[in-house]
């Protein structure tokens, strides 16, 4: 089998030949970090499988329907560029800051575009946007052939509201602005209903996948709010990419015991990373018996594993996580995350990756 053959069918929980094992993030087509290329080599050496994600490139992205205007400010003192963006919506401008370390490491947004409903029916104002080109697919579909699957990358209604107000906000309205919550995440639906159907109507993709869930399910929302501004929307996107004959894939962080389940409801084909306890309480033999070959999990082995633990303790996860998800099929050894969580891995970082690879490769055969 092909990698990408291999994925097509264990998304569709279907008998391999292997367990497939990827390295989220890491694609030797794009080498982006000098500390990552012993994990470059070992993806060659070893043909582990890789998800390759396709978005428009900027260029085929169509012009922004409004005025917007970004400024930049390097502050040495905070060791931090600040990125001010400022959107001039037909209801008045919404404005955010976004914090970008000096040193490379992840930013944080210091300012919201959402803060007030006042801010929401601005938003809402905004025009729709048009459509991309998507001549740069069908470039990539030539140069990946079957080393790897492509996934076709997506938003997704409801963090596509909550990212603009954040965490805080986004758990208050829960209760104080349900309404007006409800009547962003239609808006923000409709668009990307919209864009699904353009991507369909060209036959792109062998998946499609999206990031977010993890935004509205406990402990910062119920179970009942992950069904109402998750699972009805999601639920529509699959239902169309089911349709062309695609596959679909999310990735949701967290405790996924409440809501697996809600998943499975979805028709979803693929759900990542299933974090092990204590990040998560429930097992990965555990999500495996409850899907019972209804959707494929991708996952099992926590990120912070390769920066805390030993190669021999490495080597001992790895085997006891491959233990629990490779029977039956229907799964993907994953780390939870892509390396990208220090702005350059050490040393024995590296060396632990290598030992997770190397004793998942051996014992990858079914």
């Amino acid at each position: 089998m092909t990698p990408r053959g291999r994925l097509i069918r264990v998304f569709r929980c279907q008998e391999v030949d292997r367990m497939p094992i990827r390295l989220w993030g890491v694609d030797p087509m794009f080498p982006d970090r000098d500390d990552w290329k012993l994990l470059y080599q070992l993806t060659e050496k070893y043909e582990l499988e890789i998800i390759r994600p396709w978005r428009p490139s900027k260029e085929e992205q169509p012009d922004l329907p409004y005025s917007q205007i970004v400024e930049e400010k390097v502050l040495q003192e905070k060791g931090v560029k600040e990125i001010t963006t400022t959107i001039y919506t037909p209801a008045g401008p919404l404005k955010s800051i976004f914090c970008e370390p000096l040193s490379g490491a992840p930013g944080y947004t210091l300012k919201h575009f959402i803060e007030s409903p006042d801010d929401a029916r601005k938003w809402l104002s905004m025009p729709d946007t048009g459509l991309p080109a998507v001549n740069s697919y069908f470039e990539l579909e030539r140069k990946t052939g079957g080393r790897a699957m492509l996934m076709v990358g997506l938003d997704e209604a409801m963090y596509a509201v909550q990212r603009q107000m954040g965490s805080e906000i986004f758990g208050y309205w829960l209760y104080d602005e349900r309404e007006l919550l409800k009547e962003m995440i239609d808006r923000a639906f409709l668009g990307i209903e919209k864009l699904v159907k353009h991507y369909l109507s060209h036959n792109l993709g062998d998946a499609y996948g999206w990031v977010g869930p993890e935004l509205c399910i406990p402990p910062l929302a119920s179970v009942k709010d992950f069904y109402e501004f998750v699972v009805s929307y999601d639920k529509k996107i699959i239902d169309l990419v089911h349709e062309a004959g695609k596959l679909t894939w999310i990735h949701c962080h967290g405790d996924m015991k409440p809501v697996i389940n809600g998943f499975i409801e979805m028709g979803l084909d693929c759900l990542n990373p299933i974090e092990p306890p204590p990040v998560g309480k429930i097992t990965l033999a555990e999500a495996k018996g409850i899907c019972k070959g209804k959707m494929c999990l991708e996952g099992g082995i926590e990120d912070g594993i390769f920066y805390t633990k030993t190669p021999h303790e490495i080597r001992d996860i790895t085997i006891e996580t491959i233990n629990q998800g490779k029977p039956g099929g229907g799964f993907i050894l994953c780390p939870t995350s892509s390396p990208n969580t220090a702005a350059k891995l050490s040393d024995q970082v590296i060396e632990n990756y290598r030992i997770f690879i190397e004793t998942a490769v051996s014992l990858r055969d079914y």
